[in-house]
C-alpha cells in the first residue's frame, strides 16, 4: 500500500499555523478507482513555498505535483499503475504557504530537469511532474541554488525560489533496503522550521516524501520487473530556516 506524501503534514485538515509565518493547508479527494487530480490555495497574503501530495491505496503513484505559475495554489495528479486496483483510493494536495514575494522557475528534459534559482535566491521548495508513469526524484540541490527532479520519459521540475533566514538543506545520505517499501526520515535542528521535503530512489519510484512535524519522510517502493521486492536505496531532504 502506498501512502505517498509530499508536504507538510497536519494533526488535522485544513489550515494550520506554526509559530512562525509558515501556514499548511491540504485538501483530499473522493475515493474512487481511478486516475485524479485535486488542487488547494494559499490564504489571502500568502505564496506556495513548498508542495506536496499524498495518494492512498495499492499501485497507485503521484505523477504531477505542480504549483501555480502566480503561486496562489497547487494540486496533485496521482493515477493507478501496473495492473491497477479496483479498490477506491484518494489523493491528498498540500502546499506551504508563506507571505513575500517568490519566483517558479520551471524546466523540461527528458528522464532528469534542473532548474536554477535567479539572482541570490534559494529554492525554498521544489516540485514535479511526468507523463512517464513515475518519480523518482524530487529535491533542492546541495546549495539551494535550483531544484532537481529525474523520473520516467519527459520531467518536469518546477523550484520555488525566494529567501528566508537561515535556509539550509539537511538530508542527502542515502539508506540501501530490500524490502518491498521502505522509509526514511531527516530533522531539523534545534528551533529551525521545516520549510518543504524533498526526496530520492535508486532502483524505485518514490511514494511518499512529506514534511511531518520537526522534520520530513520519504517513502518508496523498490520492485523488479515482475513486481518482486529488490535492493534499492532511499534518501530524504528538508529545507529548515528559522
Amino acid at each position: 500500500m502506498s501512502t505517498a506524501l509530499l508536504v507538510l503534514s497536519l494533526a488535522t485538515p485544513g489550515v494550520a499555523q506554526a509559530s512562525t509565518d509558515v501556514v499548511a493547508v491540504q485538501a483530499t479527494s473522493a475515493a474512487t478507482s481511478a486516475g485524479k487530480t485535486v488542487s488547494v490555495s494559499c490564504p489571502n497574503g500568502t505564496k506556495v513555498v513548498g508542495t506536496g501530495g499524498a495518494v492512498t491505496g495499492e499501485r497507485t503513484t503521484i505523477t504531477r505535483v505542480r504549483p501555480s505559475d502566480d503561486l496562489t495554489s497547487a494540486e496533485v495528479t496521482a493515477v493507478e499503475h501496473g495492473v491497477g486496483t479496483v479498490l477506491p483510493w484518494t489523493v491528498t494536495v498540500r502546499a506551504t504557504c508563506a507571505p513575500g514575494e517568490f519566483t517558479l522557475a520551471s524546466k523540461s528534459g527528458t528522464a532528469s530537469a534542473e532548474a536554477a534559482c535567479p539572482g541570490t535566491q534559494k529554492a525554498l521548495g521544489v516540485a514535479g511532474e511526468t507523463d512517464g508513469g513515475h518519480l523518482t526524484k524530487m529535491a533542492p540541490k546541495n546549495n539551494l541554488k535550483g531544484g532537481l527532479v529525474e523520473g520516467s520519459g519527459t520531467v518536469t521540475v518546477h523550484a520555488i525560489c525566494g529567501t528566508r533566514p537561515g535556509l539550509v538543506l539537511r538530508g542527502g545520505t542515502p539508506t540501501v533496503v530490500v524490502t518491498k517499501t521502505a522509509s526514511k526520515s531527516v530533522a531539523c535542528q534545534g528551533d529551525e522550521q521545516v520549510v518543504s521535503a524533498g526526496g530520492a530512489v535508486g532502483g524505485g519510484i518514490i511514494e511518499d516524501v512529506t514534511p511531518a512535524g520537526a522534520g520530513a519522510t520519504v517513502t518508496g517502493e523498490g520492485t523488479d520487473a515482475q513486481g518482486q521486492a529488490i535492493r534499492w536505496s532511499i534518501t530524504p531532504y528538508v529545507v529548515c530556516s528559522h
